[in-house]
């Protein structure tokens, strides 16, 4: 980044005094930070711009040498070079501050994630901002001529020799320039037509937890015997698996409550480097699933990470990534229903591990006595369920005390009951005589919920599914079209999606409705600072072309349109806007001056060029560590590095080559008037 300064600056002096902003605009990013306690990380730091930080002091530092080569003496006093380019970069960095209102508006999840990051920048750019109308100007006030290069440099001059005849061809051809920006535009729309959707990017933690349900009456024992085969099998499944560790229910000061049924898998994998080559994170979850399959049959595994499982549980209570859940009053119906939906989402392309997120049904004993033949042999209600009791279970007939440990004494009957069913323990009556169980209680055998989950006063069974191979918003799109097409609902069942769609959705309405009202207060302040509509309209078509650069450079790289990459694209609309505004300020004071509008947008096009692709530069460099980084964490960085550097290639190609083209006719025929004068 300083080494672009220097190159385009031309000056040691100047490119060290721009260079500095960055550190101390951060300084002052930090002091923010701690004043709301901020922490720093990835999220509250990834997403600063150099370029945004330095492009007020390099527009300051333009000016200081324009005012050295025109006056040929010593530089103006910081009070006269702020004073001429103060307004412009006040405005800049307003518009940046509002664009950035939407990501703090976010809430939940999303809101937790981002509104830090959006702090964080803010921070960092009032400080720039400050330094850029202080600082700056007090120390480039001390430059001499001398230390002022007396042409420009030569990458300076290689990039305008060749924007020159481009600038001309294009400023000669307005219709031919506006035909490529409208295909452009289609171009984007297509991309992000052919973008997935997620909530956010999942992370590659390097590990994975497999979850397992067992019967709910499962004895601790059996729970133990039957989790040591599944990490037998799990350890035998592939040679990236390092170590294998079981949780197995909670313990007794427990922050996540689980049952015996319940168990977590930890697998600790080989780093991604040393894994097979060719070998992908769903092949290997493949190769674990069919050695469970033929060790440890029943399992009914589901796959997920250790931080990924803590987030869903986060989104929507509970650890798959998209849960549905099947509202009703009748337990059966729901039951039936969730059942149903089961067996649907699990033809879904994209959606795996489908399954109820409740526990096995158990098996349930009902004795019910038959009252005219208990009463005709002389027993009653109350000796038929006591010698039921007795007989199976034994009865309580005191206690005593283990030191501090309550111990039950229990009798039980001198034979061993469990060598009868049920239906044929003896039952001796009160005549001495001896008949079958069955004579005086009928016994019925059920099956029924180990678990009654409840939402709002409404029974609930939930229906969860992760998704791998494909992009969250489009594997729910197809299960949400084949649900409504062939899931029969009966009356008074209704269902709600959620997990992280429903996080997703919920801040896409919430931007919906938030950017647009921030688009619009940008449009108004800009037509309140250039007290016209259409110069203000001008500069508002730098963002659509922003944005098609970023939607590009996502559906190139296969990455989803995530909140991450949302949070891109609305950084991106603020450098979009901040480019356009310095140069049309610069384009209406050459208007002011008489001269022509197709000569002011080429003068001002060739003026500006330098800060644009200096700020355009340096803010893709200062991304492109994220755009190519691979390890843990870059895969929420990413989108939002990769919108960025691409946006900014269209946003540089409008402001230096569209923008200055469609000028001229753009601007109507308040201009036209205004040429005639002139001449």
């Amino acid at each position: 980044v300083v080494l672009v300064l220097l190159l385009m600056l031309g000056s040691v002096r100047a490119g060290l005094l721009v260079a500095a902003v960055i550190p101390l605009s951060m300084l002052g990013a930090v002091v923010g930070m701690v004043s709301l306690d901020i922490p720093g990380n990835l999220m509250s730091l990834g997403a600063i711009d150099f370029g945004l930080l330095v492009d007020g002091s390099v527009v300051m530092v333009e000016r200081v040498f324009h005012e050295l080569r025109a006056r040929g003496g010593p530089a103006p006093s910081p009070v006269q070079a702020m004073q001429r380019v103060a307004r412009p970069m006040s405005i800049s960095v307003l518009v940046i501050t509002l664009v950035y209102v939407p990501i703090l508006a976010l809430q939940g999840v999303d809101g937790k994630m981002f509104r830090p990051m959006a702090l964080t920048v803010v921070f960092a750019l009032l400080t720039s901002l400050l330094l850029a109308l202080v600082l700056v100007p007090a120390v480039a006030g001390r430059l001499r001529p001398e230390h002022v290069p007396a042409r420009d440099p030569l990458l300076v001059r290689l990039l305008d020799r060749m924007y020159r005849p481009v600038l001309h061809a294009a400023t000669a051809q307005p219709l031919l320039v506006a035909l490529l920006g409208v295909g452009l535009l289609a171009g984007g729309v297509l991309a992000f037509m052919r973008s997935g959707s997620a909530f956010v990017p999942q992370l590659q933690e390097g590990d994975l937890v497999i979850q397992t349900t067992r019967a709910p009456d499962v004895s601790l024992t059996t729970a133990i015997e039957e989790a040591m085969e599944l990490e037998r099998a799990v350890r035998g499944a592939a040679p990236e698996v390092v170590a294998v560790t079981s949780r197995i229910g909670s313990p007794e000061i427990a922050t996540d409550i689980m049952g015996l049924e319940q168990a977590d898998v930890f697998v600790d994998l080989l780093p991604r480097a040393r894994w097979r080559p060719g070998l992908t994170r769903d092949q290997l979850i493949a190769e674990i699933d069919r050695a469970i399959a033929q060790r440890a049959p029943g399992a009914d595994p589901g796959y997920t990470q250790p931080i990924q499982m803590r987030f869903n549980e986060l989104l929507g209570g509970s650890v798959t990534d998209v849960t549905v859940s099947v509202y009703g009053e009748d337990a059966p119906t729901v039951r039936t229903t969730a059942e149903a939906l089961e067996e649907l989402l699990a033809e879904v392309p994209g959606a795996s591990d489908v399954r109820i997120m409740a526990p096995p049904d158990v098996s349930l004993v009902e004795i019910r006595p038959r009252l005219l033949e208990a009463t005709r042999l002389g027993m009653s209600v109350a000796d038929v369920l006591e010698l039921t009791q007795a007989l199976r279970i034994g009865v309580d007939v005191g206690e005593t005390w283990d030191g501090p440990v309550r111990v039950p004494i229990r009798l039980h009957l001198a034979h061993e009951a469990d060598a009868f069913t049920l239906e044929d323990l003896p039952v001796v009556l009160p005549s001495g005589d001896v008949v079958p169980l069955s004579t005086v209680a009928e016994v019925v055998h059920l099956q029924t919920p180990a678990l009654v989950n409840r939402h709002q006063a409404q029974r609930r069974t939930v229906v969860g599914f992760n998704v791998r191979g494909a992009e969250l918003g489009d594997v729910v799109e197809q299960a949400q079209q084949r649900v409504d097409a062939q899931l029969e609902r009966p009356p008074g069942v209704h269902l709600r999606w959620g997990g992280q769609y429903a996080q997703l959705e919920e801040a896409r309405a919430r931007l919906a409705v938030v950017v647009p009202v921030v688009l619009l207060g940008i449009l108004l302040l800009l037509v309140l600072v250039f007290r016209r509509v259409r110069p203000a309209a001008i500069i508002f078509l730098q963002v659509p072309f922003a944005m098609v650069g970023g939607a590009m450079a996502l559906w190139g790289r296969g990455l989803p349109l995530s909140i991450s990459a949302a949070i891109g694209f609305i950084a991106l609309s603020g450098i979009a806007v901040l480019n356009g505004v310095v140069l049309l300020s610069t384009l209406l004071r050459y208007r002011q001056q008489g001269m022509p509008a197709r000569q002011a947008a080429r003068e001002a096009a060739r003026e500006r060029m330098r800060p644009v692709m200096m700020t355009s530069l340096v803010a893709a460099l200062g991304f492109l560590p994220m755009v190519l980084a691979t390890g843990v964490g870059a895969e929420v960085q990413r989108p939002l590095a990769t919108v960025v550097v691409g946006g900014l290639s269209t946003s540089t190609f409008l402001t230096l080559v569209i923008l200055p083209s469609l000028y001229p006719w753009l601007a109507g025929r308040s201009d036209a008037r205004h040429d005639r004068a002139a001449r």
